[in-house]
C-alpha cells in the first residue's frame, strides 16, 4: 500500500491539550486563569498602576502590531475565536509576556503558526474564504519536518511510445518506474508533477491547427497517478489546451472526478491564480504554478475572468499578484513555472527575470520545466531557483526517445520554517525512469553536469544543494 495511504490525513485542525500550550509565550509555562490575573496586578503594582483587570482580546487588538497578526484580516472574530478554542488564559499569557510583535508567539502557545490558525479559523466559520481555496492538512514522516517533492514533464497520452508501452505492462505506469524511485515518490510527504497533456475523449474537442504536436489521453489514466504518489498536479503548461475549450474543461473535471487537485489552470482567471495549500507540522505551504509558454504564438489560452485557461505569465503581472496572494495566506511559497527554450542545457536571461520577480513577489523556492532538458540550480537572494527538471516520464511520438537524464527537486521545510534542497538524479531509457545510486557513474556524471552549469549553486555527492 501507499505509504501515505498508510499514514493517512490528519483533520484540517485537531485542538487538544496536547498541543505545546506550556510552552506557551517565553515564560515557559502556561499560567491558570488566576495566576495570569495575579501576574497582571503584580505587573501593574510594579509600574505603579491601579490593580485591574483587563480584556486580553482588547489589550491586543489595541496594542499588537500587524506583524504580530501576520497581516491577516477580521482579528476580532478570530480572537474570539481562539479564546474559545484554547482558552482566554491563553490569550492572557500573551499580554502578561508583553511580546506583541513577534508572530512566534502564536506557534510556541500552540504548535501552529498565525497563518496556520486563521486557516483554522476560517475552516471552523465554514465561511466563503475556506470554500474558495484549496487547503488540506497533511501527516508527515516526521513531525519536525515535511518533504516536498516536484518533477518535470510527464505524459499519459494516446499514441505516444510510452503509453503504448505501458499499456503492455501488467501494472500499468507503475512498471514504468524502477522500485527505488516508486519508493521515493511514494514516500514523499507531497508530490507534484507536471501534467503535460489534456484529459478527455476522442470525441471531445480536436487538434489545435498549425500546432505540430498535441497530447490528448483517455481520461480513465487519470486515476493512475494517485498509484505513483502524486498529490497535485500543474496545469500550468503548453499542452493542456492542445484539444481546445472542451478538452480543456474535461481535465479540469476529469481531475476533480479523480480527486486529483491541480493549479495553474482553470475555468476562469480567479481560479487559475489560486495555491494549494499544504498544512503540514502547523505551517502552512502555499504551490502556485504559471506558465511563460507560448511565447510567440497563441496556441494555449490565458484565462480571462470570463473563460477558461492557463495562468500565463510571459507578461507576469496577474502571476505576480497571484504569489502575493499566496504569500500572505502562507508561511512559505514554492512558485513552479514553465519557461525557458527548448533543447538547451543553459537557462536564459527571460528565466532569471521571471524568477526575481516572483521571488520579490514572495516565493521561497521557484521550480522550472519545459526544456526537456535539465538546467541548473541557482540562488537568487538565497532562495533555490531549479530552472528545469527536464522530462520525466514523456514521449512525443510513437518512437520511443532515445535515454535522457532527469532528475526530482526536494524541498525540505522544516518546522523553523529553514528550507533544505535537494536534487535526486534520475535516468529514462527504453521507456523506464530509474532512481540513480550515488555510487553509479551516472549520478556522478549528472552531479557534475548540473554543477558545471551553476555559479551560485553546488549540489554535493548526497544530492543536497549548498549555496557556493
Amino acid at each position: 500500500m501507499n505509504n501515505k495511504l498508510k499514514r493517512g490525513l490528519v483533520p484540517l485542525f485537531v485542538l487538544s491539550a496536547v498541543f505545546a500550550l506550556n510552552a506557551c509565550g517565553r515564560s515557559g509555562k502556561l499560567p491558570t486563569e488566576n495566576e495570569a490575573v495575579k501576574q497582571t496586578a503584580s505587573a501593574d503594582a510594579s509600574t505603579g498602576k491601579a490593580e485591574k483587570n483587563t480584556d486580553p482580546k482588547e489589550e491586543i487588538l489595541s496594542e499588537a502590531s500587524d506583524d504580530f497578526f501576520a497581516g491577516q484580516d477580521d482579528r476580532e472574530g478570530f480572537l474570539d475565536w481562539f479564546s474559545d478554542t484554547y482558552g482566554a488564559e491563553t490569550l492572557q499569557s500573551m499580554v502578561n509576556n508583553g511580546v506583541l510583535d513577534d508572530p512566534e508567539v502564536w506557534k510556541n502557545c500552540t504548535g501552529r503558526t498565525i497563518k496556520t490558525l486563521f486557516w483554522d479559523y476560517h475552516t471552523s466559520q465554514n465561511d466563503s474564504f475556506s470554500k474558495e481555496n484549496k487547503v488540506k492538512e497533511i501527516e508527515t514522516k516526521d513531525s519536525d519536518k515535511a518533504d516536498f517533492l516536484f518533477s518535470g514533464d510527464l505524459t499519459l497520452a494516446e499514441n505516444t511510445a510510452t503509453t503504448v508501452l505501458m499499456d503492455k505492462n501488467p501494472n500499468s505506469l507503475s512498471q514504468c518506474f524502477d522500485q527505488g524511485l516508486m519508493d521515493t515518490m511514494r514516500d514523499a510527504d507531497f508530490f507534484t508533477i507536471n501534467n503535460e497533456f489534456c484529459y478527455a475523449s476522442a470525441s471531445t474537442g480536436n487538434k489545435l491547427p498549425g500546432k505540430a504536436f498535441c497530447f490528448r489521453a483517455d481520461p480513465k489514466r487519470a486515476k493512475l497517478l494517485t498509484r505513483i504518489g502524486v498529490d497535485l498536479v500543474s496545469l500550468a503548461n503548453n499542452h493542456v489546451y492542445d484539444f481546445g475549450k472542451d478538452a480543456f474543461l474535461s481535465t479540469l473535471s476529469t481531475l476533480k472526478k479523480n480527486e486529483v487537485p491541480y493549479i495553474g489552470a482553470g475555468k476562469n482567471l480567479n481560479d487559475a491564480k489560486k495555491a494549494y495549500y499544504v498544512i503540514a507540522n502547523g505551517r502552512t505551504t502555499a504551490i502556485i504554478a504559471g506558465t511563460q509558454i507560448e511565447r510567440s504564438t497563441n496556441y494555449t489560452r490565458a484565462a480571462t475572468a470570463d473563460s477558461p485557461g492557463v495562468l500565463k505569465c510571459l507578461d507576469p503581472k496577474e502571476y505576480v499578484d497571484a504569489i502575493k496572494t499566496a504569500e500572505k495566506n502562507a508561511d512559505d511559497v514554492i512558485a513552479i513555472c514553465h519557461w525557458g527554450t527548448e533543447g538547451t542545457h543553459y537557462y536564459g536571461g527571460d528565466q532569471t527575470a521571471l524568477a526575481k520577480k516572483f521571488i520579490k513577489a514572495g516565493a521561497d523556492a521557484v521550480i522550472g520545466g519545459h526544456t526537456h532538458t535539465l538546467q541548473a540550480v541557482e540562488y537568487i537572494d538565497k532562495v533555490p531557483v531549479f530552472y528545469s527538471l527536464g522530462n520525466f516520464y514523456f514521449s512525443s511520438t510513437m518512437n520511443m526517445p532515445r535515454a535522457y537524464d532527469t532528475g526530482l527537486a526536494r524541498i525540505t521545510i522544516d518546522s523553523d520554517g529553514k528550507l533544505t534542497e535537494k536534487f535526486i538524479p534520475c535516468h529514462f531509457s527504453g521507456g523506464k525512469t530509474s532512481k540513480l545510486k550515488k555510487n553509479s557513474s551516472g549520478y556522478r556524471q549528472i552531479i557534475n553536469d548540473m554543477n558545471s552549469w551553476s555559479s551560485t549553486a553546488v549540489i554535493e555527492k548526497n544530492g543536497v544543494i549548498k549555496r557556493k
